[in-house]
């Protein structure tokens, strides 16, 4: 997107710049010229101040004092009030800039998240966006080419101008991931944690469990909130050797944790790679291709589904919350599970979510917290 400061002309000077050149090559006075045109000192000193339009009759007197055509000084003029035309005022800068700045980043949501401070004008939130993204100049040329990746992922909810916030958010996500320190990256050892990562959801204290067992195994993870229009539940990524998994508690519910978790594992796990260098996933709106189905499918393997529609076929018309407990307790696996999986399949109302359902965030210690 060109801005209008690159489409301006370069700074002009005005009639009084050259008049001035006259009147100094004759060493002349203001009072002298004055008296020359037959015009007062105020009226002389408007001119040359370029604050006073040069008039046909007026071009014709300088044209005889400096022997020039007048066609020389009102072109001089005309060149020049063009000019002051298309600079901008300092309010129309400001405007500029600001619109520039919202247009590709949620202000208000990072202000309100504490990723940027609040400002008192728009040049101390341009300071603050500068040392957000670490650099001492933003081209928004260029930064919107940043965003064309995430382009390519097709929702109703998901268009440039989200993607721009997304990128945003993206590139919070790499930051706080540069201050984890964790182990070589083991991926045969994550392989058989995801194998059993069913048990994990039954264990007293098993999120975090399973979550310190994912970080000494050299996969980071922490917990940082969605921005508005981004529609994110989760992403993989790898920060230098190490993958990142990153939960935004967009719904806060322990089933969406586990399948959030077990989604983004699949892709470290298959995906993940120079060519697909990160994952940004919406569950509720999620782009359909080989790579989120089969991540799909290993999440829904390794959380029971199909063994869950199998145990509870036959009681589906009438099912009771003990019948939830058994299964839960046949297949080893959280009855929040269970009933997420129902709901989503439409067999139950998504109103049954909150059975077994607490507060995902009061269980996850606070050091995978972003503040």
């Amino acid at each position: 997107m060109a801005t209008t400061q690159k489409l301006r002309p370069a700074i002009k000077f005005g009639p009084g710049y050259f008049i001035k050149e006259q009147m100094e090559y004759r060493s002349w006075t203001q009072d002298e010229l004055a008296e020359v045109m037959g015009m007062t000192i105020k009226h002389v000193n408007a001119i040359l101040k370029d604050k006073q339009t040069i008039t046909l009759d007026t071009a014709k007197v300088l044209a005889e004092v400096f022997d020039t055509s007048p066609q020389y000084w009102l072109n001089l003029d005309a060149n020049y009030r063009l000019w002051l035309d298309s600079v901008p005022t300092e309010k129309e800068k400001q405007a500029e800039l600001k619109a520039n700045l919202y247009e590709r980043m949620p202000i208000r949501d990072m202000i309100t998240k504490g990723w940027i401070p609040a400002f008192a004008n728009v040049y101390e939130l341009y300071d603050s966006i500068l040392d957000f993204w670490n650099t001492k100049k933003l081209d928004f040329d260029e930064w919107d080419k940043q965003i064309t990746p995430l382009l390519a992922r097709k929702s109703e909810s998901f268009n440039q101008y989200k993607a721009s916030y997304t990128y945003t958010w993206y590139h919070k996500a790499m930051m706080v991931a540069s201050s984890y320190t964790v182990p070589k990256f083991d991926k045969k050892g994550l392989e058989e944690l995801y194998n059993d990562l069913h048990n994990f959801t039954v264990k007293e204290n098993g999120i975090n469990q399973f979550l310190e067992k994912l970080n000494q195994l050299g996969v980071v993870f922490f917990v940082l909130p969605h921005l508005q229009k981004t529609y994110l539940d989760g992403a993989a990524f790898y920060y230098q050797n190490n993958p990142v998994i990153v939960y935004t508690a967009r719904y806060k519910r322990i089933d969406n944790f586990w399948f959030t978790i077990a989604h983004e594992i699949a892709h470290i796990l298959k995906h993940l790679d120079e060519k697909n260098t990160f994952f940004l996933d919406n569950f509720r709106e999620e782009e359909v291709n080989d790579l989120e189905t089969e991540a799909n499918q290993l999440a829904a393997e390794k959380l029971k589904h199909q063994e869950i529609v199998t145990y509870l076929k036959t009681k589906i018309n009438y099912l009771s919350t003990t019948d939830i407990e058994n299964c839960a307790k046949h297949l080893a696996i959280h009855p929040a599970l269970i009933i997420g999986k129902l709901a989503f399949d439409k067999t139950i109302s998504f109103a049954n979510q909150r059975l077994y359902n607490e507060e995902v965030l009061d269980l996850i210690d606070a050091n995978y917290l972003v503040k």
